[in-house]
């Protein structure tokens, strides 16, 4: 009996070529394929592989970028040096470049306090005249309500609405003084003396009869010298009566009835510099400024 051989030769010619030793298996396969009806091999054919989308879908479906925002997208401009301090903030008088280089020195140089010949200095290293009258123009700026006298003596800081005068320029803060009152016109014809304002009892001070002066181991409200002392005295003065903070509006009647008001203008300047001492904080239920132990351990050694 003759044995089956284990390889045929297979040879296809046409449009294709093709000549290989296969299995007798393999080529009855072929042989059945090919043999087999055209609607039968359309039948079994192997499905068509799926298309791709278009790429514009592929990047439709990619999440949006997001945009910077505004506050990230807007770089800050470099300052150089005090000379472009003065002209970022477009200061034309000698208090408002005062103020100018004291924003300088704590934007670009990272002092938390500046002393006159901080600033006197930076008058020098912008190739500026130094003032004749240095400490009275620089009082002008206190006066204006930019710069704050700091907790140690001959230590000052910015207030809150000249932090920024290096980047907004000074014509906000014009235009708020051209704001006020001129009080240099003169006043009409019978009232030579000006009326004083009658101001209301805030209702937190309502049930009090009387306003102590007078601490025990802390100086007497008067001989404060400094404003934001004076504001640290009348918080803890609040506390020993029993009321645990303080409105601004609170405080600056306070400090009027011990005989030495502080304005409401100024009053969140002379709390910040509290704040950054570590001698007061701000209630979390109503925002009001409250004395620390460590402010109380403060004036008890002035």
């Amino acid at each position: 009996m003759n044995e089956m051989p284990i390889e045929v030769r297979l040879e296809l010619s046409g449009r294709i070529t093709f000549e290989q030793d296969i299995s007798v298996a393999q080529g009855a396969q072929v042989i059945s394929f090919l043999q087999a009806p055209p609607e039968l091999i359309r039948e079994t054919s192997s499905p068509e592989l799926p298309t791709l989308p278009p790429s514009g879908a592929l990047v439709a479906e990619e999440a949006p970028r997001e945009l910077p925002a505004p506050d990230e997208a807007r770089d800050r401009r470099p300052v150089e040096g005090p000379r472009q301090a003065l002209e970022f903030s477009g200061a034309r008088t000698i208090p408002e470049k005062i103020t100018a280089f004291a924003a300088y020195l704590m934007q670009e140089e990272g002092h938390e306090t500046f002393t006159q010949n901080d600033v006197r200095g930076l008058f020098q290293r912008a190739r500026e005249r130094i003032p004749s009258h240095f400490t009275r123009e620089f009082d002008k700026a206190v006066q204006a309500g930019w710069i704050h006298e700091g907790a140690a003596k001959g230590q000052f800081y910015l207030s809150q609405a000249a932090e920024n005068v290096i980047d907004n320029r000074f014509d906000s803060l014009r235009a708020r003084q051209s704001r006020k009152p001129d009080s240099s016109r003169s006043a009409p014809l019978g009232s030579a003396r000006k009326k004083p304002r009658v101001v209301a009892i805030p209702d937190t001070f309502a049930g009090l009869d009387h306003i102590p002066t007078t601490l025990d181991e802390v100086i007497p409200y008067h001989q404060v010298k400094l404003k934001r002392d004076k504001l640290l005295w009348a918080v803890n003065l609040a506390k020993l009566l029993g009321i645990e903070s303080l409105q601004s509006s609170e405080a600056a009647w306070l400090t009027n009835k011990l005989g030495d008001a502080l304005s409401t203008r100024d009053m969140n300047g002379h709390f910040t510099g509290l704040q950054r001492r570590g001698f007061a904080n701000r209630s979390m239920s109503d925002h009001g400024m409250r004395i620390t132990d460590q402010g109380e351990e403060y004036l008890k050694s002035l």
